[in-house]
């Protein structure tokens, strides 16, 4: 474990624009320097660096971040493994705090389970090899499923011999222990003391991590056998889970960064043939059911997914699920069905590379088109079945969690099924809505009447004040320990509502808080947590009596309030020096302080103005709802004509700036 404040040194030490250089060429911008982004591709380039800031951000991609954030995107580091890459460029030495007696024994024993199961691999690779009945039975096999020596050896597939110990008495006179073959899965003990190998008269495809190493293995009897399984897997150990687990993905994260997307199929030739055919972007679930695990292990490479599925119509419609859940991890998946009796193996040795290529191309289509197509053709004319048709493509939009995505996917679907956008939009608000009080248990859900009829307005009352919300942190996050100069007389004139002006205000985050935390007698809420999250960390550091800087918020622990943070520390455009020149157009830039005051009043304000309008609205329902007392509606109007009053009186205040 790196201590704290070795990671501190390191975070402090690392230059955004030297760490970036060695990857990306950049080139001066003004106080910032640009260049074409890592992360996809481009021709213009829209990948901005700032040192002042020590950030990163793509305007292109959105990726966004520190030094650190960048080799970890870059590398597919983990944060630990960042900070060391870093420490390395910089020769800070990292001496990792002393382990627990427990600790060291755990990461003993995870090595000695690597260790053993890459002697099993290159056991099994020698036996395919060098043995008559590894050349005669696997190799034979290997070659009628066409692959070459070349891929044998890129995937080092292998051989177990037919007897029961072959593996286990090689380990063991190499000095493994019986213990360890049997924790890493490739032996089972029997109650006698004695172990016999897992893995028997069969082929041998080896389970790699991300880095290369061996986790486990799969293995395919060559012989009918009813009393014997066709495949073997290795059970789960302390290195090898098969929930977080692709076959594959050694060999193809670098095909998938390129390509931005995942090719997903489920079975370990299928890998293997399409990869000889120069499809390399291709990982498999290895027969499983595949997981949420697995789906994010894909999206630390890409946001793309394609699902290659063979011409079983039953078994296409299992995997409907799976479908769901990389749609629920926000991940965009479209599918590719092959001809009746084909599966990817078999169509990628018919075909040459190709014609493979653009059969991918040609008959990619997306979830929505996919499930209709299939669905309908069973649905035929019967109406109740067009319906489950519907209800079916609309359960998988309401997991879609962008909601601009959901808007156009019901779109497509209305189109596609000649439904009405507006009883879609319903629909999916609707199991939405179920979904939630279902995964929060605040209550049992009960159907209550739609609300308007398109999803662009639910998501307006959804984000309450989020425009305003983000305006003051961002003032905070860029602004936040500027001065108020006491002694300007026109900040002064615009802060004529404090007494004490000179003694009150001392800084932007001040006047910010303060100004909020005394409005109201209920505590500020933000809609936008993120919003939340940082303007509770200035708070908190108010009554400290400190401010939080730019790089707390860039380095935080949450990735996504260092991209929030980000977003809001950089603009995405800047103004040339021969502007006012050329176009004869004055533009009020953040360069001085008159400015960024008006800019701190017009936000905060803005902010208390869509509060208060919040409220009036909730007022009005109270009025009008029929069941309200004749008393208690008159001091629910006295309360909206007083909140109306300083409505109109801080609208009054900001002048011509809208706060819709």
């Amino acid at each position: 474990m790196i201590p704290k404040e070795k990671v501190q040194e390191v975070i402090d030490t690392a230059r955004v624009e030297e760490v970036v250089g060695e990857f990306v060429h950049l080139k001066k911008r003004g106080v910032n320097q640009i260049g074409l982004c890592p992360f996809h591709n481009e021709k213009t380039p829209s990948f901005i660096v700032s040192p002042a800031k020590g950030i990163f951000k793509c305007f292109g991609c959105g990726e966004a971040g520190s030094s650190v954030d960048f080799i970890m995107k870059h590398e597919h580091y983990t944060f630990p493994q960042a900070v060391k890459w870093l420490a390395q460029k910089y020769h800070i030495e990292i001496q990792e705090e002393e382990q627990s007696p427990e600790q060291i024994e755990a990461e003993n024993e995870r090595e000695g389970l690597f260790n053993i199961t890459n002697f099993a691999a290159k056991f099994f690779e020698k036996t395919l090899y060098e043995t008559e009945k590894g050349k005669a039975i696997g190799l034979s096999y290997f070659n009628e499923r066409g692959f070459s020596e070349q891929t044998i050896k890129k995937f080092q597939l292998g051989y177990s011999p037919e007897t029961w110990d072959g593996l286990s008495k090689a380990a063991i006179e190499a000095g493994y222990t019986k213990e360890y073959l049997v924790k890493a899965g490739l032996a089972i003990q029997k109650d006698n003391g004695n172990v016999y190998d897992r893995f028997r008269n069969r082929v041998i495809f080896p389970i790699h991590n991300a880095s290369g190493r061996v986790l486990g293995f799969g293995g395919r009897i060559l012989i009918t056998d009813k009393k014997q399984a066709k495949y073997v897997n290795s059970p789960e150990t302390l290195i090898y889970n098969k929930s977080n687990v692709l076959f594959g993905l050694f060999t193809a994260k670098n095909a998938i960064i390129k390509q931005d997307n995942c090719l997903l199929v489920e079975g370990y030739t299928d890998v293997i043939s399409l990869f000889q055919s120069g499809i390399e972007n291709v990982v498999s679930s290895s027969g499983t059911s595949l997981t949420t695990g697995q789906i994010k292990l894909i999206k630390r490479y890409t946001q793309n997914i394609t699902i290659l599925y063979d011409g079983d119509a039953a078994g296409i419609k299992a995997s409907f699920r799976g479908i769901n859940m990389i749609v629920e991890e926000g991940l965009n998946v479209r599918v590719v069905l092959f001809p009746t009796g084909e599966d990817p193996d078999s169509f990628a040795r018919s075909h040459n590379s190709e014609q493979l290529e653009t059969f991918l191309k040609e008959n990619a289509q997306d979830f929505i088109h996919f499930k209709a197509d299939l669905l309908s053709k069973e649905a035929g004319d019967d109406p109740v079945k067009k319906a489950g048709v519907v209800r079916e493509i609309i359960e998988t939009i309401a997991l879609v969690p962008e909601q601009l995505n959901r808007i156009y996917f019901i779109r497509e679907t209305s189109e596609l099924l000649n439904v009405k956008e507006e009883i879609l939009t319903n629909e999916v608000i609707k199991v939405r809505r179920k979904q939630y009080y279902k995964e929060s248990n605040k209550q049992e859900y009960k159907p209550e009447p739609s609300p308007p009829s398109s999803e662009r307005q639910i998501i307006k009352t959804e984000e309450g004040n989020v425009h305003q919300e983000r305006e003051v942190v961002r003032l905070l996050l860029n602004y936040g320990s500027m001065e108020f100069n006491p002694d300007d007389a026109k900040i002064l004139e615009m802060l004529e509502e404090k007494q004490d002006a000179e003694e009150a205000i001392s800084t932007v985050a001040d006047f910010i808080i303060e100004e909020l935390e005394e409005f109201d007698d209920e505590k500020i809420e933000f809609s936008d947590v993120l919003a939340q999250k940082i303007y509770n960390e200035f708070v908190s550091a108010y009554e400290n009596e400190t401010i939080p800087s730019e790089k707390f918020f860039v380095n935080y622990s949450e990735e996504n309030v260092r991209k929030y943070s980000v977003d809001l520390l950089t603009q995405p455009y800047m103004l040339s020096p021969n502007w006012l020149e050329k176009h004869k157009i004055s533009i009020s830039e953040e360069t001085n302080f008159e400015v960024i005051a008006r800019a701190c009043i017009e936000a905060v304000y803005s902010l208390k103005s869509r509060i208060i309008k919040n409220k009036l609205i909730k007022l009005q329902q109270k009025i009008q709802d029929e069941n309200s007392e004749e008393g208690e509606k008159i001091n629910i109007m006295l309360e909206y004509r007083n909140l109306l009053a300083i409505k109109n009186q801080i609208d009054l205040s900001l002048g011509r700036i809208v706060v819709e």
